[in-house]
Protein backbone atom coordinates (compact mmCIF):
# COMPACT_ATOMS: atom_id res chain seq x y z
CA UNK A 1 0.00 0.00 0.00
CA UNK A 2 2.94 2.51 1.33
CA UNK A 3 4.55 1.89 -2.43
CA UNK A 4 1.72 2.12 -4.54
CA UNK A 5 1.11 4.99 -2.74
CA UNK A 6 4.34 6.67 -3.46
CA UNK A 7 4.18 5.75 -7.07
CA UNK A 8 0.51 7.50 -7.16
CA UNK A 9 2.14 10.42 -6.20
CA UNK A 10 4.99 10.60 -7.80
CA UNK A 11 2.81 9.90 -11.34
CA UNK A 12 0.52 12.39 -9.76
CA UNK A 13 3.15 15.01 -9.55
CA UNK A 14 5.14 14.41 -12.89
CA UNK A 15 2.01 14.36 -14.71
CA UNK A 16 1.29 17.90 -13.10
CA UNK A 17 4.26 19.49 -14.00
CA UNK A 18 3.18 18.08 -17.13
CA UNK A 19 -0.12 19.56 -17.27
CA UNK A 20 0.93 22.70 -16.71
CA UNK A 21 3.80 22.64 -19.55
CA UNK A 22 1.12 21.80 -21.37
CA UNK A 23 1.49 18.65 -22.45
CA UNK A 24 -2.16 17.30 -21.00
CA UNK A 25 -1.76 13.87 -23.05
CA UNK A 26 0.63 12.66 -21.18
CA UNK A 27 -1.57 12.92 -17.66
CA UNK A 28 -3.46 9.83 -19.52
CA UNK A 29 0.22 7.63 -20.07
CA UNK A 30 1.29 8.30 -16.76
CA UNK A 31 -2.21 7.16 -15.18
CA UNK A 32 -2.43 4.08 -17.68
CA UNK A 33 1.00 3.23 -15.91
CA UNK A 34 0.31 3.72 -12.88
CA UNK A 35 -2.58 1.21 -13.17
CA UNK A 36 -0.81 -1.13 -14.79
CA UNK A 37 1.81 -1.17 -11.86
CA UNK A 38 -1.12 -1.67 -9.70
CA UNK A 39 -2.19 -4.32 -11.94
CA UNK A 40 0.45 -6.37 -11.69
CA UNK A 41 1.47 -6.18 -7.80
CA UNK A 42 -2.03 -7.05 -7.66
CA UNK A 43 -1.47 -10.24 -9.46
CA UNK A 44 1.90 -11.25 -8.46
CA UNK A 45 0.03 -11.01 -4.72
CA UNK A 46 -2.70 -13.20 -5.24
CA UNK A 47 -0.47 -15.59 -6.94
CA UNK A 48 1.92 -15.99 -4.13
CA UNK A 49 -0.74 -15.77 -1.25
CA UNK A 50 -1.32 -19.64 -1.98
CA UNK A 51 2.23 -20.33 -2.20
CA UNK A 52 3.69 -21.95 0.24
CA UNK A 53 6.03 -25.18 1.08
CA UNK A 54 5.60 -27.19 4.54
CA UNK A 55 8.32 -30.02 5.94
CA UNK A 56 7.16 -32.09 8.91
CA UNK A 57 8.60 -35.29 10.37
CA UNK A 58 6.45 -37.81 11.36
CA UNK A 59 7.63 -41.23 11.92
CA UNK A 60 9.13 -43.22 9.88
CA UNK A 61 9.04 -40.42 6.78
CA UNK A 62 9.69 -36.58 6.26
CA UNK A 63 6.94 -35.06 4.47
CA UNK A 64 7.61 -32.20 1.87
CA UNK A 65 4.09 -30.13 1.30
CA UNK A 66 3.92 -27.44 -1.62
CA UNK A 67 0.97 -25.97 -2.69
CA UNK A 68 1.45 -23.76 -5.91
CA UNK A 69 -0.14 -20.57 -7.04
CA UNK A 70 -2.88 -21.91 -8.36
CA UNK A 71 -3.94 -23.94 -4.93
CA UNK A 72 -2.45 -27.57 -5.86
CA UNK A 73 -0.90 -29.30 -3.38
CA UNK A 74 1.90 -32.12 -3.41
CA UNK A 75 3.44 -34.25 -1.22
CA UNK A 76 6.04 -36.15 -0.87
CA UNK A 77 7.77 -38.22 1.76
CA UNK A 78 11.31 -39.49 2.36
CA UNK A 79 12.23 -42.18 4.96
CA UNK A 80 13.79 -40.69 7.85
CA UNK A 81 16.67 -42.93 8.38
CA UNK A 82 18.85 -42.30 5.36
CA UNK A 83 18.11 -38.08 4.74
CA UNK A 84 20.72 -36.22 4.14
CA UNK A 85 20.25 -32.17 4.15
CA UNK A 86 23.38 -30.46 2.09
CA UNK A 87 23.39 -27.27 -0.13
CA UNK A 88 25.22 -27.10 -3.99
CA UNK A 89 26.95 -24.39 -4.85
CA UNK A 90 25.38 -22.61 -8.23
CA UNK A 91 26.95 -22.96 -11.67
CA UNK A 92 30.07 -21.03 -10.53
CA UNK A 93 31.54 -20.93 -13.72
CA UNK A 94 28.92 -18.70 -15.63
CA UNK A 95 29.41 -16.14 -12.02
CA UNK A 96 31.30 -12.96 -12.98
CA UNK A 97 33.84 -13.39 -10.61
CA UNK A 98 33.95 -9.55 -9.58
CA UNK A 99 30.92 -10.22 -7.18
CA UNK A 100 31.52 -12.07 -3.79
CA UNK A 101 27.64 -12.32 -3.31
CA UNK A 102 26.66 -14.69 -6.32
CA UNK A 103 29.63 -16.88 -5.56
CA UNK A 104 28.19 -17.49 -2.11
CA UNK A 105 24.66 -18.13 -3.59
CA UNK A 106 23.44 -22.17 -2.99
CA UNK A 107 20.83 -24.40 -3.57
CA UNK A 108 19.47 -26.54 -0.55
CA UNK A 109 18.75 -30.20 -1.32
CA UNK A 110 17.18 -33.52 0.68
CA UNK A 111 18.52 -36.44 -0.20
CA UNK A 112 17.60 -40.04 -0.01
CA UNK A 113 18.66 -42.98 -1.33
CA UNK A 114 19.32 -41.49 -4.49
CA UNK A 115 15.72 -39.31 -4.86
CA UNK A 116 17.26 -35.52 -4.35
CA UNK A 117 14.70 -32.69 -3.74
CA UNK A 118 15.16 -29.09 -3.73
CA UNK A 119 13.96 -27.53 -1.08
CA UNK A 120 13.51 -23.45 0.42
CA UNK A 121 13.97 -22.08 -3.69
CA UNK A 122 11.99 -18.75 -2.73
CA UNK A 123 14.19 -18.11 -0.03
CA UNK A 124 17.03 -15.86 0.03
CA UNK A 125 20.09 -17.69 0.21
CA UNK A 126 21.59 -15.59 3.42
CA UNK A 127 18.83 -17.79 5.38
CA UNK A 128 19.15 -21.31 3.97
CA UNK A 129 22.53 -22.08 5.40
CA UNK A 130 20.33 -21.75 8.64
CA UNK A 131 17.44 -24.13 7.68
CA UNK A 132 20.11 -26.32 6.51
CA UNK A 133 21.08 -26.82 9.73
CA UNK A 134 17.46 -26.38 11.71
CA UNK A 135 16.34 -29.58 9.51
CA UNK A 136 19.61 -31.65 9.91
CA UNK A 137 18.65 -31.05 13.92
CA UNK A 138 15.12 -32.18 12.97
CA UNK A 139 16.24 -34.82 11.56
CA UNK A 140 18.72 -35.97 14.15
CA UNK A 141 16.64 -35.71 17.23
CA UNK A 142 13.43 -37.83 15.33
CA UNK A 143 16.28 -40.81 14.89
CA UNK A 144 16.62 -40.61 17.83
CA UNK A 145 13.05 -41.28 19.39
Amino acid sequence: MILMAGITIAGFAISLVFFLLGAWPVVGFIGLEIGLVFLVFRHHYHGTKKRYERISAADPSLYIERADAKGRVEVESLPLPWLKVHMEATDKENLPHDDSHLLTRQKLFITSRGRKIEIGGFLPYQEKPAVAKALTKMIETREQV
